[in-house]
């Protein structure tokens, strides 16, 4: 059985003797529930192991000039795959259908190196700021071509290796394109319907359950705790397509042929 945000609202709500409501906006208590709901229900994601969807996505444009070669993902993406990157010029009549070329990946060290082999005083090399861990470090660019590689340094922030100064005055998020794994958004709105297997709702009901308790309530619920505990094992037991195989016969066989 599936249920929808307001739904669950309701229930949790219920279950801590709090006040009714229609919609997930009706009080402060009824909303602060939702929130609470989006955040487990990104946890259950990380915990079950929940299908993740391969999908197109764009990267999240960094909106600074000082800083025209970065980029970030998206916070449902878990896995980036290809990096497009629409190269149509707009000063080009010619061109007026889009060019996507593949932006490849490069590990972070030879990214480096390959960016400290720019030189300040070129007119079409840059330098940006950029921050890790709380330290503030600096990387080159050039601002003369269209963007060819792309690293990372924290599985979140992008930097590329140059963009086109003519063009735009940072990579925009709307020229990229990229295939990757991502979790469903969750939508605060009374009618959304958490991705999830109709077998998986008891587990994220009870585990938020006993969230909801503790922080809005200050209590512990042993019951939903105890539930959440079982419904999890019971979930993870039947997440299985194919349940009748072990995890030697999951192993690949590389080819070879039992002897008989």
């Amino acid at each position: 059985m599936t249920y929808t945000l307001l739904e669950i609202v309701q229930l949790l709500l219920s279950s801590m003797d709090s006040d009714e409501v229609n919609s997930i906006d009706d009080t402060t208590e009824s909303y602060q529930v939702a929130l609470l709901l989006k955040s487990v229900y990104y946890d259950c994601a990380t915990d079950l192991g929940l299908p993740e969807h391969e999908l197109k996505f764009e990267l999240n444009a960094s909106g600074d000039v000082a800083k025209p070669t970065l980029m970030t993902v998206p916070s449902t993406v878990t896995k980036v795959h290809n990096i497009f990157y629409n190269t149509i010029l707009a000063t080009t009549e010619s061109e007026t259908t889009p060019n996507y070329q593949e932006v490849k990946y490069m590990p972070f060290d030879d990214f480096l190196k390959m960016q400290q082999g720019l030189r300040l005083e070129t007119s079409d090399v840059g330098t940006m700021t950029y921050a890790s861990n709380g330290e503030s470090f600096e990387m080159m660019y050039r601002s003369d071509k269209m963007p060819q590689w792309w690293t990372s340094f924290d599985d979140n922030t992008l930097l590329f290796d140059s963009y086109l100064s003519t063009e735009d005055t940072t990579l925009q998020k709307s020229k990229t394109m990229c295939q990757g794994m991502t979790y469903p958004t969750f939508t605060l709105e009374d009618s959304f319907v958490p991705d999830l297997d109709p077998t998986q709702f008891s587990y994220y009901i009870n585990r938020a359950k006993v969230r909801a308790f503790a922080e809005l309530k200050q209590a512990a619920n042993q019951e939903a705790a105890s539930e959440a505990r079982r419904q999890k094992i019971m979930t993870l037991k039947n997440s299985r397509t194919v349940p009748n195989t072990t995890e030697l016969d999951r192993l690949p066989n590389y080819g070879r042929r039992n002897s008989r």
